[in-house]
């Protein structure tokens, strides 16, 4: 017991030394005075650790690192003190949390500061699905949920909530939308279009706005999107006169419609309730021009029908090329034959049934190889038997014969002529209307050569002869009052040559060539067409002149800064005149040369109003030197000379904005119509409206430069990639 209280005692002393060392290790040192020496020096600050020591930091990073139990006052002090921080604090980002970038704004690559918000995040998810046409659904999908977790994006919402917002936008659309139309009182050209629902079979009719702004730009904007339950020519008529109404459009300039008949009836009964209800100068020339056939429609009549006509032909050809592509082994025996051959190598497209200009690839494509396949027939027995299977109860058609081949070789002369017109036509972001007659000239001239130049042929004899006719029906200059029924031809709108006078590089001299072309010199037709063309000019010129005069008499006696500046230069002008009848002391008159100036000029007539046509007529035709590429812009040449023509040039803003395509470019070359996207036809109709209206608005929106129709070049770059991609990827394909 004794050991081990003595064992106590001492562990007890070893203790209280140990404190006692301890304490006298704490007690800090004396600091001296400040001297001389260390007067300057900054204090030691605290560095914010558990304990007093003075631990030397190893890295800048450490100061990140302080456990927030311990402080933060010395970061909020270096934030005070930063001036980068100061710079961003004052941009606004502290206190919106955004973050502002370089981004850039259009296609020409101008960069621009943009902020990236949480709200632009979630509202671009929603601009996708109705730009992309992608079901709603989408944005719950996995495709969606795993882009957003590989590029960092906050978590997307649920279908729902993405539904609400795009009708959000659309709402929003919709008025700033009607705030344009409202502020804009210039007249509007029309185009109607039928979409179906493929599931449902529902049909909605679209409206679509264009006219040419302040600025001399086309614009476009969606204003009528709405189920019908009939094409009625009824119907039709009072949808456009509901939907104008809503949209407080009073002036009407020109409609675009396809060749339906019902469409005729329309427009004639919308033309009759359209006037009832705004009176007179709701349409120009009362109406007589309101009328205008799709170009586009017409020419894929056209050709439809001159497809219709050698369909075994083409399905021949074209079961010859799913042949050759539809295995590698094929491919490499005909490309074998094609090197035998020494022909060019290249790739054999197929089509899609209902794009033409597809089909017109793969002909024109064919016709380069048509020796090996005809090497084929002769020394490939696989190539045979394909043939000899049966496809829904039938032979296959094919393998094309010498026949098939010279049939082909014809159509695509006509495809040729139809393909370059639809590209110039079915432009919808440029002005097309000064276009058109010349596209039209060109197509008939060069159908009446192929007929010339045919020969002993009488195949392409017909064939020319058959697609004039179909041509005429819907383009004749001149109205037939004896034909009926089907042969009636439908007269063409002369407002389409007018359009072209307006091209400051053609003018009536154009007009002139192309009566001479199609009628000869100095014949009656070549003299009816000259005058009338003239006549409607003129026409237009004395209906635009009176009404610039009405609107400008009563905006100066409505408007009380009109009435100030009026006047004061009634004043100026009774002050113009006694000083110019003023006599000096002698009796000795004078008069003012800026007084005799103006009397010249009313004896000369250079500025009065009727004279502006002769003027425009008699100047010289533009003639610059664009660059390779290039195209002439007439717009900008109206808005450079708009004071010097200002009645012409109200004209040309409005007879510019006529399309003379109511189809998109994307279907320019379709002949099946437009069909709504599966995942939108079994939304409600209201739905349907909503991503119409709101796809089409924001495309306006967007300043990127939409891709238009492809060239047969850059389809078959597309499909030359696709095979090198396959040679490149596959090491098991030797050529």
């Amino acid at each position: 017991m004794m050991q081990m209280a003595s064992c106590g005692s001492h562990d007890m002393d070893m203790e209280e030394d140990d404190v006692s060392q301890t304490q006298q290790e704490d007690v800090p040192t004396p600091v001296p005075p400040p001297t001389s020496r260390n007067k300057g020096k900054r204090k030691e600050r605290s560095s914010g650790t558990t304990s007093g020591s003075k631990k030397k930091k190893s890295a800048r990073s450490w100061e990140f690192s302080v456990p927030t139990s311990n402080g933060t006052t010395n970061m909020k002090k270096l934030l005070q003190t930063c001036k980068f921080f100061q710079v961003w604090e004052a941009a606004g980002n502290f206190k919106d949390q955004n973050q502002t970038v370089l981004t850039p704004t259009g296609s020409d690559g101008t960069l621009s500061l943009r902020k990236v918000s949480e709200s632009v995040v979630k509202e671009a998810p929603n601009e996708l699905i109705v730009l992309a046409q992608l079901p709603l659904a989408f944005i719950e999908g996995i495709r969606w949920r795993h882009f957003c977790s590989k590029v960092l994006l906050p978590t997307p919402v649920c279908r729902k909530t993405s539904t609400k917002e795009i009708v959000k936008i659309y709402a929003d659309r919709k008025a700033t939308m009607k705030i344009i139309l409202g502020k804009n009182k210039q007249r509007l050209s029309l185009t109607t279009d039928i979409w179906v629902a493929p599931y449902t079979v529902a049909s909605y009719m679209v409206i679509t706005a264009h006219f040419i702004d302040a600025n001399f730009q086309l614009k476009k904007m969606i204003i009528g999107f709405k189920n019908v339950g009939d094409h009625k020519g009824g119907t039709i008529a009072q949808v456009l006169l509901d939907f104008l109404e809503e949209w407080d459009i009073k002036k009407i300039f020109c409609i675009t419609v396809d060749n339906a008949t019902a469409n005729t009836s329309a427009l004639r009964k919308f033309k009759a309730g359209f006037l009832l209800k705004n009176g007179a100068d709701a349409l120009v020339l009362k109406g007589d021009f309101l009328h205008l056939r799709c170009a586009t429609h017409i020419l894929n009549l056209i050709v439809k029908q001159g497809l219709m006509e050698v369909d075994d032909s083409i399905s021949a050809i074209r079961n010859g090329i799913q042949y050759v592509r539809s295995s590698t082994p094929r491919l490499q025996s005909f490309e074998f034959r094609v090197e035998s051959g020494k022909m060019s190598r290249g790739s054999l497209p197929l089509d899609v049934k209902t794009r033409w200009n597809s089909t017109y690839l793969m002909l024109d494509q064919a016709l380069k190889f048509r020796s090996a396949f005809d090497k084929m027939k002769t020394n490939e027995k696989p190539y045979l038997d394909y043939f000899d299977e049966i496809v829904e109860g039938k032979k296959r058609i094919g393998p094309p014969t010498n026949c098939d081949w010279e049939v082909t070789e014809r159509l695509a002369q006509f495809l040729d002529i139809f393909y370059n017109s639809t590209l110039v036509l079915s432009a919808s972001k440029s002005v097309a209307a000064h276009k058109i007659y010349n596209e039209i000239v060109a197509i008939t001239r060069m159908i009446y050569l192929i007929d010339e130049q045919a020969g002993d042929d009488n195949e392409l004899k017909y064939k020319a002869l058959s697609m004039l006719t179909k041509l005429k029906k819907y383009w004749n200059p001149f109205k037939d009052p004896v034909a009926r029924g089907k042969d009636k031809n439908c007269e063409m709108n002369k407002l389409l040559i007018v359009a072209s006078v307006f091209d400051p590089r053609k003018k009536m001299k154009f007009a002139q060539l192309c009566f001479e072309k199609l009628f000869g010199k100095d014949t009656i037709e070549y003299r009816v067409m000259y005058d009338s063309t003239l006549a409607i000019l003129k026409r237009l010129f004395d209906e635009y002149s009176a009404s610039a005069s009405n609107s400008s008499s009563s905006s100066g006696t409505g408007n009380s800064q009109s009435q100030g500046v009026s006047s004061t230069q009634s004043q100026d002008q009774v002050r113009g005149e006694v000083l110019s009848k003023r006599t000096l002391a002698n009796g000795v008159g004078y008069e003012r040369m800026d007084n005799l100036f103006e009397e010249l000029v009313k004896q000369s007539g250079i500025e009065e109003s009727s004279n502006e046509v002769d003027l425009y007529l008699k100047e010289a035709l533009d003639n610059p030197k664009l660059m390779k590429g290039t195209e002439y812009d007439v717009l900008s040449w109206w808005m450079r000379n708009s004071l010097k023509f200002p009645i012409l040039s109200l004209i040309a803003k409005d007879i510019l904005a006529i399309q003379v395509s109511s189809v998109a470019s994307e279907s320019a070359f379709s002949t099946s119509g437009r069909m709504l996207d599966p995942h939108r036809s079994c939304l409600t109709h209201y739905m349907i409206e909503v991503l119409m209206y709101t796809e089409q608005w924001l495309k306006c929106e967007i300043h990127f430069s939409e891709k238009g129709v492809s060239t047969i070049e850059q389809m078959l770059s597309h499909v030359e990639l696709q095979d090198d991609l396959m040679r490149e990827y596959e090491p098991e394909f030797h050529l």
